[in-house]
């Protein structure tokens, strides 16, 4: 990690505890990819829909596609008790920053994790007058919560997958 992002990413360590005392965030470890496999399958749109054996192929293409695609990458754990229970992907970069992944298990959800994680990016983004942008499912019910966060889509395609959402700096 270059000596910005890693300045990046302890200030976001610092926001996420600031935020969020009954969590802990940690760096992801190699003995993390069990969890991001199981917690990808558990937030998929597609449980039900799909055999279990079909949702962890489609998990592991989705965490080889993101590492590949971003391997300088801030990759957050968030901890309850010791135990996993949500993550975050985040890019850094001198043009902006960009959420990849985020996820919470599902019987974790509604505790304060994922509105830590994404207050602490957007805290550090604003600190150092960075874009935030995402992307999003088309039919993601979330695209209200980044709405609210200041994320604007852009001009959608009819028919896409996903939407592309920016938010600006915060004016100082």
């Amino acid at each position: 990690m270059h000596a910005v992002q890693a300045q990046l990413a302890a200030a976001f360590d610092l926001a996420f505890a600031e935020r969020c005392s009954a969590l802990e965030c940690r760096p992801r470890t190699p003995d993390d990819m069990a969890f991001l496999l199981d917690c990808a399958v558990a937030c998929s749109t597609l449980v039900g829909l799909l055999p279990d054996a079909m949702l962890a192929q489609q998990a592991q293409f989705q965490r080889a596609g993101h590492d590949g695609a971003f391997p300088d990458a801030m990759h957050r754990i968030v901890l309850r008790a010791g135990a996993p229970i949500g993550h975050a992907l985040i890019a850094w970069n001198s043009a902006g920053t960009h959420l990849v992944d985020i996820a919470v298990l599902p019987e974790h959800r509604g505790i304060g994790a994922a509105r830590a994680l994404l207050g602490a990016w957007l805290a550090v983004a604003d600190a150092h007058a960075l874009p935030a942008t995402l992307q999003v499912s088309a039919d993601n019910p979330a695209r209200q919560i980044y709405a609210r966060l200041g994320f604007v889509a852009s001009a959608p395609d009819p028919g896409a997958p996903s939407v592309a959402m920016r938010r600006p700096p915060a004016q100082r």
